[in-house]
């Protein structure tokens, strides 16, 4: 017997995208296309939900100076405007955006 580097032919590989199970082969969508480029309509969703979810109310000072107090035992949370406000998204949850008010 000769040794080779080559693998064997498979005898009925599935040539029709079909799996073993007969369903139908799934393409990964990380993979994008053949080709390595992502189809514009995924790229046209990308950047809508970039503009959508884009952060604009962080502030790097705030988080600091807050963990500060904290740190320091001096922090104060507003229990009536904590509570207002997890009634109003509970409210909002629920369908009753006029409820909490």
């Amino acid at each position: 017997m000769k040794i080779t580097n080559s693998l064997p032919a498979a005898k009925s590989a599935p040539t029709s995208g079909a799996t073993r199970s007969g369903a139908p082969a799934r393409q990964s969508s990380a993979s994008g296309s053949a080709s390595g480029s992502v189809p514009s309509d995924q790229a046209a969703r990308l950047s809508q939900l970039e503009a959508q979810y884009a952060p604009s109310d962080f502030s790097a000072a705030k988080v600091s100076e807050i963990s500060a107090a904290i740190a320091a035992g001096q922090y104060q949370v507003n229990a009536g405007a904590v509570a207002d406000k997890l009634l109003a998204s509970t409210a909002a949850l629920s369908g009753k955006a006029g409820a909490a008010n």
